[in-house]
């Protein structure tokens, strides 16, 4: 026989809980000694105590957990009701990290706080290009789209063999009813990989740029904010898709960062 304090050790729980269940009728100890009241409980009795800790935690009442326990829920019920709640938690998770993200990305805009060089103004030279391109219809998706793409994209030119001969580009060409987010890499004039469609980004004799450098792109929203504010204080108008021309990435190996160009073709 296990005394209240040990079982509740062993069970995870505090004895004033263990005495709350008594009184609700939920985990009654297998003996109470009738002269000092002390409660015993039976190693056997840890499997229910197991059950209505995990119903419990998942979020019915002790109403509800008494009913499950006394229709005998088996354990392996209870741990498919605990997997499920496990999915749903973890969803929870990667929602709001996604939502710190856009949080810290919006305090970085408010702030002003993006590692930018100084504003240039260029032409910008014709890219012959392999690419992957989706349609989106809310800039939120951009993000989500982009990476993937960008990762198929180089997933096929690595199977065909081909060599990179510049930098990975994201091309953005606003339509009526959204954007058309380009992923692309310059592999020359090597045929195009099964799976992917060659393109052309126009040469254009005229665009401002901005370079940002920093250890993730949580800034590149603001630092596209920046570049068209000063397009607009410069009186100029857009003139064509948007470009990022990724100079450097985390994946070109340990210690290095992100080092982006935003051009945005102007008139």
């Amino acid at each position: 026989m296990l005394s209240i304090g040990e079982f509740a050790r062993l069970a995870g729980v505090s004895v004033r809980m263990l005495r709350h269940y008594d009184q609700l009728g939920l985990l009654r100890p297998q003996r109470v000694d009738p002269f000092s009241g002390y409660r015993s409980y039976t190693a056997a009795q840890l499997d229910r105590a197991n059950r209505l800790v995990a119903l419990k935690d998942l979020g019915f009442t002790l109403e509800q957990v008494g009913a499950m326990l006394d229709d005998a829920t088996p354990g392996a019920s209870v741990a498919d009701l605990l997997r499920t709640r496990r999915g749903e938690l973890a969803a929870q998770i990667d929602a709001d990290r996604q939502r710190l993200r856009e949080i810290e990305t919006r305090l970085r805009s408010i702030e002003k706080e993006h590692p930018m060089s100084a504003f240039i103004e260029t032409a910008l030279p014709e890219l012959r290009v392999v690419q992957l391109a989706v349609k989106v219809s809310e800039m939120a998706q951009i993000e989500e789209e982009i990476s993937g793409m960008f990762d198929r994209v180089n997933a096929l030119i690595r199977e065909s063999g081909a060599a990179y001969v510049g930098p990975g580009v994201a091309v953005y060409t606003t339509v009526d009813d959204g954007v058309i987010a380009a992923a692309a890499e310059q592999i020359g004039d090597a045929p195009v990989p099964d799976g992917l469609e060659a393109a052309i980004v126009a040469a254009h004799p005229r665009a401002l740029t901005v370079r940002l450098e920093a250890d993730d792109l949580a800034g590149i929203q603001a630092a596209w904010q920046g570049l068209v504010g000063e397009i607009e204080r410069r009186g100029l108008r857009f003139d064509g898709p948007a470009r990022e021309i990724y100079e450097q990435t985390p994946f070109d190996g340990p210690g290095t960062r992100w080092i982006v160009d935003l051009q945005q073709p102007v008139a």
